[in-house]
């Protein structure tokens, strides 16, 4: 209803201009013969007027993104470190898996809809990874500290390193 209101408003005013034009050129000129509009005016005006088709069908609304919406399975996996391993799955149900680490036999991980993350390497029977506590570590303690002192420890325990800045020996 509202385009057709809207149709009706336009073909109106499409043809107040189109009267007006001859109306102003008959007080400038002494013609008085009406212009008559041609079939490309009229079959415009007439599609204007026209009665609007009906709207399509709406499309089907957007599926949310998967960031939103709940998911089917989720997993959750704790590592040896102390941190865990967590995910999401669409796919079904049953698509989700989790292992614990149980070092030092077993790593750690989760798996969803065919997507898998690890827990960290497990510390080699009677040490850490190789990539623990390397002499790396402790330079890069040493630039973050400098001009400072600092305390570069490894605990082979539970495999963790700590880097400790003496503020108090800093130069003022």
């Amino acid at each position: 209803m509202k385009k057709m209101v809207l149709g009706l408003s336009l073909a109106l005013a499409a043809l107040g201009f189109l009267m007006m034009s001859p109306a102003v050129e008959a007080a400038d000129s002494p013609q008085t013969v009406p212009r008559a509009l041609s079939a490309a005016d009229q079959a415009f005006l007439a599609s204007l007027a026209a009665p609007a088709k009906p709207a399509a069908a709406p499309a089907p609304a957007a599926k949310r993104p998967s960031g939103l919406e709940k998911a089917l399975c989720s997993a959750t996996a704790r590592c040896w470190d102390g941190t865990t391993r967590r995910c999401d799955g669409n796919n079904s149900a049953t698509s989700c898996t989790a292992v614990d680490s149980v070092c030092p036999t077993q790593r750690g991980y989760v798996t969803c809809d065919g997507g898998t993350q690890f827990c960290p390497e497990c510390p080699t029977p009677g040490g850490c990874p190789s990539t623990w506590c390397t002499d790396q570590d402790e330079q890069n303690c040493a630039a973050g500290c400098f001009p400072c002192d600092y305390t570069f420890t490894c605990s082979s325990t539970n495999c963790t390193e700590s880097c400790r800045c003496n503020f108090r020996t800093c130069p003022v």
